[in-house]
């Protein structure tokens, strides 16, 4: 898995350690020059040097007028590929393979495993283990190989030496690059993690408040509505034993119905609130009739229910289950056309089981796509929805492990996949 530390993060700190080892390099040539008296080439170490301050200056530039951009890990691998070959080229002016500066080399595959993904610690990697390799067969100067040479003894033993050397380094290389690639990678996964437990936590600490809420209206609205319903029922009896008032007898008995459909949302509102909404369970082959008694009468024919006939028999949290679908369901009636039918199709998809809704409205743009389901959230005219819905849905998919997704269809309209474990959903 490639995961590259953000561009923000490790340009500034690369650009900073890119000018600190150009002060290392001038101090390492003068030291080498005048404090130990060694016969340095002055032209082309001076030449190299430059080069990595050039680059370095354009990589600043680039960083402020890019700061965002998706060539970053190209830019960042090809400086730490310049910085390996020009530190090849200072090592093969001042002693070749025998400089003990070669370890630098862990350097910039360190640097690479840290910021760049896999495929760039590998080519730095490689790239480090060749220039090393090449190290031995071009022609020394400086002092180093020759003090070295007199140090080990015969030549022999003096290659064999080297060629130790630079195994030794391939080795340290390819450890180096994954593990700390691997170290990279865990911290990257870790960090996401938290980011999505914070979210998750602060989605329920918001759900929590929002069940609260919800109590509390049940409970306080119970007593008006109790009230609008005995006077419409006193009003009704009233009606009914004069001549000439059906209409208003009829608008009486629309009050009493819609009190008690109120009243009945009120319940279903106070039992999610309570572990009471988690009890019974309801099975695939009932849902159409009963997702038609959570809409109004004159919409509930629009509804049809599709269940593969090789899902097997599925028992479900009921009260749960049912408002989530209704809540789709009521979307997608709002959205389509006056007498749009609502597909609600329910199948499996792995150990999952999948219910799909689709509308046939005008769909979403991306944006406002990304921002439905968060609450009090919505595209609706004003009294027709507080923008809870889908947040709802979404909080009891993800209480059961499942997921909602919200996608545009190409023909027009929004699919809505509600995903359920089959492990765990028969309440019990």
């Amino acid at each position: 898995m490639q995961r590259d530390l953000e561009p923000q993060v490790s340009f500034p700190w690369l650009i900073r350690l890119r000018w600190l080892a150009l002060c290392g390099q001038l101090a390492a040539v003068l030291i080498a020059r005048y404090g130990f008296g060694e016969e340095l080439s002055w032209t082309w170490l001076g030449s190299l040097i430059a080069l990595s301050g050039a680059s370095n200056a354009l990589l600043t530039v680039w960083v402020r007028k890019n700061p965002e951009s998706r060539s970053a890990a190209m830019v960042l691998g090809g400086a730490l590929s310049l910085d390996t070959l020009v530190l090849s080229g200072l090592l093969a002016a001042s002693g070749g393979a025998t400089n003990p500066f070669s370890v630098l080399y862990l350097v910039h595959i360190t640097m690479a495993a840290v910021v760049l993904g896999a495929r760039w610690t590998t080519l730095v990697a490689i790239l480090a283990i060749t220039c090393y390799a090449a190290l031995f067969f071009l022609p020394s100067q400086g002092g180093g190989h020759h003090h070295h040479h007199h140090a080990m003894g015969s030549g022999d033993r003096f290659s064999n030496h080297l060629y130790g050397m630079w195994l030794a380094f391939t080795l340290a290389a390819g450890l180096v690059a994954y593990f700390v690639r691997k170290i990279a990678v865990t911290i990257a996964l870790q960090r996401e993690q938290i980011a999505s437990l914070r979210e998750g936590a602060a989605r329920h600490a918001r759900l929590a408040s929002l069940t609260t809420l919800a109590a509390g209206a049940a409970h306080e609205l119970g007593t008006p509505l109790g009230t609008i319903s005995v006077a419409a029922h006193e009003m009704e009896l009233s009606l009914a034993k004069l001549k000439g008032a059906e209409e208003i007898h009829e608008d009486a008995r629309l009050i009493l119905g819609e009190v008690e459909r109120c009243q009945d949302i009120l319940r279903r509102m106070g039992a999610r609130a309570t572990s009471d909404a988690s009890r019974g369970v309801v099975g695939v082959d009932e849902l159409e009739v009963l997702l038609r008694a959570r809409v109004e009468p004159q919409r509930s024919e629009q509804v049809r229910v599709e269940a593969s006939a090789a899902l097997g028999e599925v028992k479900l949290p009921r009260e749960e289950t049912l408002q989530s679908l209704a809540a789709l369901v009521k979307n997608a009636l709002d959205a389509g056309p006056e007498g749009a039918p609502v597909l609600v199709r329910v199948d499996g998809e792995g150990e999952s089981l999948r219910v799909c809704v689709e509308d046939r409205g005008p769909g979403m743009a991306d944006d406002v796509l990304e921002k439905a389901g968060e609450p009090f959230f919505t595209t609706k005219e004003p009294g027709r929805g507080l923008g809870l819905g889908l947040f709802l849905v979404r909080a009891f998919a993800e209480s059961h492990g499942g997921s909602l997704r919200l996608e545009s269809k190409q023909e027009g309209g929004i699919r809505a996949t509600l995903r359920l474990p089959r492990k765990g959903l028969v309440a019990t």
